[in-house]
C-alpha cells in the first residue's frame, strides 16, 4: 500500500511539473530577435487553420513550439476566433501573447490606390492583390449592391440603371471581358484597409463612396441650359470625360462637348466607349473598329452609352455635372500633347485633326527604328 501511495503521489508530482513547464512554455518569452530588427510583420491568410498560422510563426522565428500554441488554443476553445490580415508582431513575446493578438484582430491598414478611369476589372485586381480575397467575389458583391440600388424606385436613377441592367442581362454588350453592373460604381481613391475585410465589405464602402460623391455634385444645381441628366446618366457621362481628359482645366470643356452634341442629337463619337467593349482601353482604334455592333458604340448608337465605362474621379464628376456652359465646341482632338483642340465646326476641327496627323506622323519618323 506504502509503495502505491508513493507511485501515485510521484506521479501527481511529475504531473504538476509537466503543467508547471508547459504553462510556463505557455505564459513565457518567446524567441528574442537577435537583429533587433523591432516588430515582424507576418501574413495570416483568410481561412487558415490554428496550425497554419503556429508554422508561419515559428517560419517568422517568434515561435519555438508551434505544436504547443496549436494544443492550447483547441483546450482554450479559442480556434474560431483567429483573424486574418498582417500583423506587426514583437518579438519575444510569449505563445498566449500571441494568441491574443491574433484574436484581437489589431492588423496593420493595408493602402490601396484605386486609379481615376480605372474600369471594374482593373480596380477588382488590385483589390485581390493588395486583400486577398478573389476578384470575382468583389464583383460579384459589387454588382449585388449596385443591382439593389435598381432594384430602389426612391433613387432618382433607377430606371436607366434598370435599363443598362437589361441590356448586360440580354448579352447585347458583350465583349472580350463581361462588362458589370457596378461599373462606374466604384469610386476611385486612395484607401487604408483592413487586410481581413471581406470582399461584401470592400465593394459596399466603394460604393456608398461614389453615391455620396453623385450627391454632392447633384446638391448644387446644374446649369439651366443644360440637359438634364439623372444620376446614372451623369455617371456615365462623368465616364467618358475620364477617360479623355487629361488635364483637369479641360474637363468641363469635354463635358460642354458632349452635352452640347446630345443636345443636337449628335452621336457622341467617343473613342474611349469603343475602346471600352472591345476590350482594347488605351490602344488605338481603326475605322473598322467603329463598327462593331453594341449599345456601347457611340459612334453608331445616339445618346449615352448604357452605363459608365469606367469609374470617374470627383473632378470629372464635377465636370459632367457642371459643364462650361460658354463652351460651344462640338469636337475636339488631341493637340500632340497632353491637351485637345476644341472646334465650334466640322470644318475647324478637320483642320486640327489635320495638324495633329501631321504632328504624329513627324514624331513616328524621327522615332528610331527598332
Amino acid at each position: 500500500m506504502k509503495i502505491l501511495v508513493r507511485a501515485v503521489g510521484a506521479g501527481m508530482v511529475a504531473g504538476l511539473l509537466v503543467l508547471a513547464i508547459v504553462w510556463r512554455m505557455w505564459t513565457g518569452p518567446g524567441p528574442m530577435d537577435p537583429a533587433g530588427q523591432g516588430l515582424v510583420p507576418v501574413r495570416i491568410p483568410h481561412g487558415v487553420s490554428w496550425s497554419a498560422a503556429a508554422d508561419s510563426l515559428a517560419a517568422h522565428g517568434l515561435l519555438a513550439h508551434p505544436r504547443l500554441l496549436t494544443i492550447m488554443v483547441r483546450l482554450l476553445g479559442d480556434g474560431p476566433r483567429l483573424k486574418a490580415g498582417l500583423y506587426d508582431l514583437p518579438p519575444g513575446a510569449s505563445p498566449r501573447t500571441l494568441t491574443a493578438l491574433l484574436t484581437a484582430g489589431r492588423t496593420v491598414p493595408v493602402r490601396v490606390t484605386l486609379l481615376e478611369g480605372w474600369n471594374a476589372g482593373e480596380m477588382a485586381a488590385e483589390l485581390e492583390a493588395r486583400l486577398g480575397f478573389p476578384a470575382a467575389k468583389f464583383l460579384a458583391a459589387a454588382d449585388a449592391a449596385v443591382h439593389a440600388l435598381a432594384a430602389d424606385s426612391t433613387w432618382s436613377g433607377f430606371r436607366s440603371l434598370q435599363d443598362c441592367d437589361q441590356v448586360l442581362q440580354a448579352g447585347a454588350a458583350d465583349r472580350a471581358a463581361p462588362l458589370h453592373l457596378c461599373e462606374g460604381y466604384l469610386a476611385p481613391d486612395t484607401y487604408l484597409f483592413a487586410e481581413g475585410m471581406g470582399a461584401a465589405e470592400a465593394a459596399d464602402h466603394l460604393v456608398r463612396t461614389q453615391l455620396g460623391r453623385l450627391v454632392e455634385v447633384r446638391r448644387r444645381p446644374a446649369p439651366a441650359s443644360a440637359q438634364p441628366l439623372d444620376p446614372h446618366q451623369l455617371l456615365t457621362l462623368a465616364s467618358i470625360v475620364e477617360a479623355e481628359a487629361r488635364l483637369d482645366d479641360e474637363r468641363p470643356l469635354i463635358a460642354a462637348v458632349y452635352r452640347n452634341r446630345l443636345q443636337r442629337g449628335w452621336r457622341l463619337e467617343a473613342d474611349p466607349t469603343v475602346a471600352y467593349v472591345l476590350g482594347r482601353k488605351g490602344t488605338r482604334l481603326f475605322h473598322r473598329d467603329l463598327e462593331v455592333d453594341s449599345p456601347y458604340n457611340t459612334y453608331r448608337f445616339g445618346g449615352l452609352p448604357p452605363g459608365p465605362i469606367g469609374g470617374p474621379g470627383p473632378a470629372s464628376l464635377e465636370a459632367a455635372g457642371h459643364p462650361d456652359t460658354s463652351c460651344r465646341a462640338l469636337f475636339f482632338v488631341s493637340d500632340g500633347g497632353l491637351g485637345h483642340v476644341f472646334s465650334n465646326t466640322a470644318a475647324e476641327h478637320a483642320r486640327a485633326v489635320a495638324r495633329f496627323r501631321a504632328v504624329r506622323d513627324r514624331e513616328r519618323r524621327a522615332a528610331p527604328e527598332r
